[in-house]
């Protein structure tokens, strides 16, 4: 259990688990991703493998930053980019299809169940490290 305050060490802990856990489960999103596509009549997918090159690389640099520079949700960048994607590539038809069936990511959860917990683990830190950045410097 994480203590009151976070250190960024523990942070950067977490957020490293975190990204392994995403990193792991990211293959086979994307092939769920790019299977949904398929049965929508999608056809020319070729850029679905460098979004995901893009979605990886971009994962990595946010969760490598302090909690303070890490401006969007892991998942919200996901979401974000494959929607982008999807837009560039006229199949901005099938985003709602993939909301409904979680392909358009709400929380890891969506991505792979297995990553509940650790998502849960960096949000909580992410929150207490915040709250121990902001908090005002107290006077004696």
């Amino acid at each position: 259990m994480l203590s009151e305050e976070v250190t960024q060490e523990e942070f950067n802990a977490i957020s490293a688990a975190f990204l392994a856990g995403l990193l792991a489960a990211i293959p086979s999103y994307f092939a769920r991703l790019e299977a949904e596509l398929v049965r929508e009549g999608e056809v020319d997918l070729d850029w679905l493998q460098q979004l995901q090159n893009r979605v990886e690389a971009e994962l990595s640099t946010l969760l490598s930053r302090p909690a303070e520079a890490q401006q969007e949700p892991p998942v919200g960048l996901i979401r974000r980019l494959v929607i982008e994607e999807l837009s560039q590539h006229d199949c901005a038809d099938s985003t709602a299809t993939l909301q409904r069936r979680g392909l358009l990511p709400a929380s890891a959860v969506d991505i792979d169940t297995d990553l509940g917990p650790t998502h849960l683990a960096w949000g909580v830190a992410k929150a207490r490290r915040m709250r121990v950045l902001t908090q005002e410097p107290t006077t004696s």
